[in-house]
């Protein structure tokens, strides 16, 4: 870890022109995760909040003589007097960012990550925009593994923008391994592909993205046996965003071919053949997954939508309805099965299924077009036109930046 010490000690300097100019050594030792850029993360924050605070006039506040004391006994690594100091100059004075910010990062030095997080999340409210304290506030809720807290904070960090380069990949990196926490793995998946396609030689990246495509809640060590597994799947991955297919195919088949029984290898092969048009291979691939891997409604899902785009009505509710016993709330199932009922025009079964869909997903705009459909041939007219307009609503909701027209 950074010895944060040594940094606030050159910020300082030149903040304060009270210390002395000198060469500092930043001693890194490894923290429980992997790849912390910490030095950045702190710089950047020391930084950001000297220059852009808005707070800054209110520090006049402080009693002159406690703050420069507190600031002294850090610079001199008395933690303890530097902690207890800052306890009594914020008591004074609640509002003081900066201190809030010296306070939580000397905790989190000393890994007392609930405590530093009590710090960042006043840093928040003194500061709420901006998206370094969130940024600190999940890294602190990721030491903690409060997985639902450090989404939520990490997400809005990396939402709102503006994160300095190195800080924005740790961020992200740690938001992709807390979803995999979460069993997000389509989430995790997007975040290390953003990850991949803005720093391509992040540290660790490849076993990160062979954990999330293989569904796995951490990345193993090296010594578990389906290391080596994680390692294909996340070459093949990054082999895909670098349109190196030929090489791509090859470590899905390797990893395959290597762990015939592990679950999700099959699926991401046959995504893949889905990408390159090979929809016979791919659902091929998807029957072996559904094989091995009889916990999950993924491959059911696909081969439902395969045979409805074949215009499959039979075939595609039986695929939907195996998967709907694996995921009973999943709105897009219900979805498949009412177009399936619309491509029989069974219109009566396909409106009964369409609802359920709009009351599970009822912003998918999907729904609200294929229920327009299902209205109109029933000559609900009213009911049609409101769907129309939910329709129109919800595509351009997800469409915010527009595009193609809706239908």
């Amino acid at each position: 870890m950074m010895d944060i010490r040594k940094l606030f000690l050159a910020v300082f300097a030149i903040r304060m022109n009270h210390l002395a100019c000198r060469s500092l050594s930043l001693s890194m030792v490894r923290f429980f995760r992997a790849t912390l850029s910490l030095a950045a993360l702190c710089a950047a924050c020391v930084l950001f909040f000297l220059i852009a605070s808005e707070q800054a006039s209110a520090q006049n506040s402080v009693d002159s003589k406690l703050k420069s004391d507190a600031e002294h006994a850090q610079a001199l690594g008395k933690d303890a007097d530097a902690t207890a100091l800052y306890v009594k100059a914020l008591q004074q004075d609640p509002t003081w960012t900066e201190g809030w910010w010296r306070y939580g990062g000397l905790l989190y030095e000393q890994q007392k990550f609930q405590d530093a997080r009590v710090a960042f999340a006043r840093l928040t409210q003194l500061a709420p925009r901006n998206p370094l304290g969130f940024a600190l506030l999940g890294l602190c809720e990721y030491g903690l593994g409060d997985w639902n807290n450090a989404s939520l904070h990490l997400n809005k960090a990396l939402n709102h923008g503006g994160l300095p380069p190195d800080i924005a990949n740790v961020a992200m990196y740690d938001f992709g391994l807390v979803l995999m926490q979460q069993h997000n793995r389509n989430g995790a998946i997007i975040i290390f592909r953003l990850l991949q396609h803005q720093t391509p030689d992040y540290p660790n990246l490849v076993p990160a993205f062979g954990s999330a495509e293989l569904n796995l809640q951490a990345i193993p060590t090296p010594e578990q046996p389906i290391y080596a597994a994680v390692l294909l799947e996340g070459q093949a991955a990054i082999a895909v965003l670098e349109l190196r297919i030929a090489d791509a195919e090859h470590f899905y088949r390797q990893a395959i071919e290597e762990n015939r029984k592990l679950p999700f290898t099959h699926l991401c092969l046959a995504l893949f053949l889905l990408n390159q048009g090979k929809e016979k291979d791919a659902e091929a691939e998807l029957q072996a997954e559904s094989l091995v891997n009889t916990a999950t409604a993924d491959p059911w899902i696909w081969l439902a939508r395969l045979t409805l785009a074949r215009r499959d009505a039979t075939d595609a509710r039986a695929d939907a309805e195996r998967a709907l016993k694996l995921r009973p709330e999943d709105g897009l199932l219900y979805l498949i099965i009412g177009r399936s009922f619309i491509i029989d025009q069974q219109w009566d079964k396909a409106s009964t299924a369409l609802q359920r869909a709009e009351a599970l997903a009822p912003d998918n705009y999907e729904v609200h077009y294929a229920l327009t459909t299902v209205y109109s041939a029933l000559h609900q007219t009213e009911d049609a036109v409101a769907e129309r307009k939910m329709f129109v609503q919800a595509y351009a909701a997800a469409h915010p930046g527009g595009g193609s027209s809706a239908r």
